[in-house]
């Protein structure tokens, strides 16, 4: 294997659900040593029985697509040894993600006080739906809790519909982003002054922060914006339309692509109409604008339409649901976007590679890997602990007395 970014880095990942795990997952994939830790008395993260499951073996794919190419502990720390054996672990951790409630870690035993205490390099990143600190931290959070209290399902919809949530999880997935960049930030400034950092992710914040002209457009114009459905406010045609077949969009941000847009439709003379003119003539005209792309398109497939408008340069693309992502061989193939990983080596029943989403991020020097499936609960407790000086009398009293497993 090439050599990779992160290599060197031990993650203790203590997670569950999403916007944790895919922290821990970027940083696998570019070749951190990420140990996903796992609560054993209540039998490991509670997505391990989530759906997708791959049909033969049962495994839950939710989980094995965003803890791939991690190792797997599972201990007990309700007794006083696995407090011990998690305490050895954080003293030889870069970096630690959790995303527990406000609170728990600390009762465990194991708060960003406790974790500095025994590891003063540590990076200690937390993510929560309100934040560590404020009257609202006590309060659990979840995606869609984020989507609604940070803006966005007040924004997302057609115009006078109930408040939507965008289709996927956004408030984890903005949350799992900045925390990693904030990782690799406290790390950076960590090589100079040698100590760690403790960073606070909210998922309502960073839904606040994604807001951006939105946002500012009720800060100040003094209005609040709402739902407009596939239509930007800011530009037209920027849409979806509706071809023969299917639907489409065009996002045609200036004068000159609409420019080019008319002529491409055969009627140059859009681009002369005193409606149609200039951006803000066509944003007051949009509707009117639209039912005439509509019109030109609807004896048109949506394959034709795009091979029109793209050869005149204009942004546009079909709307594509999970069967045809799957089939585009620009996204899967050469932007590899789907990628396969060995099966777990203790399920014998389930085929020999799974597939799953590849890393957006593309580094030519250090691409990211893809050479583990995701660990079984405790599958790594006795290679990780003997590591660390754990004799295997000591690692057989510790599985006696069900500390680890």
């Amino acid at each position: 294997m090439s050599e990779q970014l992160l290599k060197g880095v031990r993650v203790i990942d203590f997670t569950d659900f999403l916007a944790g795990p895919y922290v821990g997952m970027y940083f696998a994939d570019m070749g951190a040593d990420v140990i996903k830790f796992e609560n054993l008395r209540s039998g490991g993260n509670f997505v391990r029985n989530a759906r997708p499951k791959e049909k033969n073996s049962g495994l839950s794919m939710y989980f094995q697509n965003l803890n791939r190419n991690k190792r797997g502990v599972a201990l007990d720390l309700k007794q006083e040894e696995g407090k011990r054996l998690f305490a050895e672990l954080i003293k030889s951790a870069d970096v630690l993600i959790e995303n527990n409630r406000p609170g728990v870690m600390k009762r465990l035993g194991f708060g960003w006080e406790e974790c500095r205490e025994l590891n003063p390099r540590l990076v200690y990143a937390s993510i929560s739906g309100f934040g560590q600190y404020g009257p609202n931290s006590h309060r659990p959070g979840y995606d869609l809790i984020a989507q609604a209290m940070g803006g966005s399902m007040s924004i997302t919809g057609w115009p006078g519909s109930e408040p939507t949530r965008a289709g996927m999880a956004i408030g984890d997935m903005f949350a799992a982003l900045n925390a990693s960049f904030a990782i690799c930030a406290s790390l950076y400034k960590r090589n100079e002054t040698g100590k760690g950092n403790h960073i606070d992710v909210a998922l309502v914040d960073s839904i606040v922060s994604g807001m951006e002209a939105k946002m500012m457009q009720y800060l100040y114009e003094g209005v609040s914006p709402v739902p407009t459905g596939n239509k930007y406010i800011s530009s037209a045609p920027y849409d979806s339309f509706k071809a023969k077949d299917d639907y489409f969009v065009i996002a045609s941000g200036t004068d000159k692509h609409f420019q080019n847009l008319s002529a491409a439709m055969g009627m140059p003379e859009l681009a002369q109409d005193p409606k149609y003119i200039d951006t803000e003539s066509r944003k007051k005209n949009a509707d009117e604008l639209k039912a005439i792309i509509n019109q030109w398109a609807s004896d048109k497939t949506v394959d034709e339409v795009v091979e029109i408008i793209d050869k005149a340069g204009i942004p546009v693309g079909p709307i594509y649901n999970c069967e045809r992502v799957c089939k585009d061989k620009n996204i899967v193939e050469v932007r590899e976007m789907l990628v396969k990983v060995p099966a777990p080596k203790n399920h014998p029943e389930a085929p020999a590679e799974l597939t799953v989403l590849g890393n957006p991020i593309k580094m030519e020097e250090t691409p990211c890997q893809y050479y583990k499936a995701a660990p079984d609960l405790g599958e790594d407790n006795e290679d990780i602990f003997k590591a660390l000086g754990f004799t295997d009398e000591q690692l057989a009293h510790y599985r006696e007395i069900g500390a680890m497993n």
